[in-house]
């Protein structure tokens, strides 16, 4: 059986891929994560995840690499990680009462076989007010998370609906992922 990989430091995915019985390790992508103004969202996501995983598989040709990149998009904005408390503020009164779609791309790398694949969830978020943003941004959750809040964490408490695969809205469709991974032999 040949080793798998997630080429994420992310621990929400490397949880998420424990919780799906799946053996792995971990060996973190060095990819910059860059939007590509040309591709739609779910391209955008798909062409991160892909770059991810070839990075990783360069160096581990012997192993089924699986990488992930997730970002939200509202009204037609594309929202990554924060890159501050400012931006992390801004992303949340953006998303304050909208819904929104967290969209999340991922590649799958056996060999010559490329799987990439997205998926969405649509996510209905109620109303925040200031004083509740301030006291999020204050947890530190925010950080290292596409639209600036964890949905399986502190700010489950701003969802009122969720249409779609929650664990896709935490960084990973495992629905979705595992499927792929069972035709490539993985069990």
């Amino acid at each position: 059986m040949k080793t798998i990989i997630l080429a994420s430091k992310s621990p929400r995915r490397k949880a998420l891929l424990e919780k799906a019985g799946i053996k792995f390790k971990v060996v973190e992508s060095k990819v910059k994560e860059h939007f590509d103004p040309i591709l739609k969202p779910n391209g955008i996501a798909k062409k991160l995840s892909l770059e991810k995983a070839k990075e990783v598989y360069r160096n581990h040709k012997k192993s089924i690499i699986i990488a992930a990149d997730t970002l939200v998009t509202c009204n037609g904005k594309i929202l990554g990680k924060p890159k501050d408390k400012e931006d992390a503020k801004k992303m949340l009164e953006f998303l304050s009462g909208k819904i929104h779609s967290v969209i999340t791309g991922f590649t799958i790398i056996d060999g010559n076989k490329i799987i990439t694949r997205s998926e969405k969830t649509k996510i209905h978020m109620r109303k925040i007010s200031n004083q509740e943003i301030d006291s999020y941004i204050k947890t530190n959750e925010p950080f290292d998370k596409a639209g600036a809040y964890a949905i399986q964490g502190k700010a489950q408490k701003f969802i009122e609906k969720i249409e779609g695969d929650f664990d896709n809205a935490v960084g990973l469709p495992i629905n979705s992922l595992v499927p792929e991974l069972k035709k490539l032999g993985v069990k």
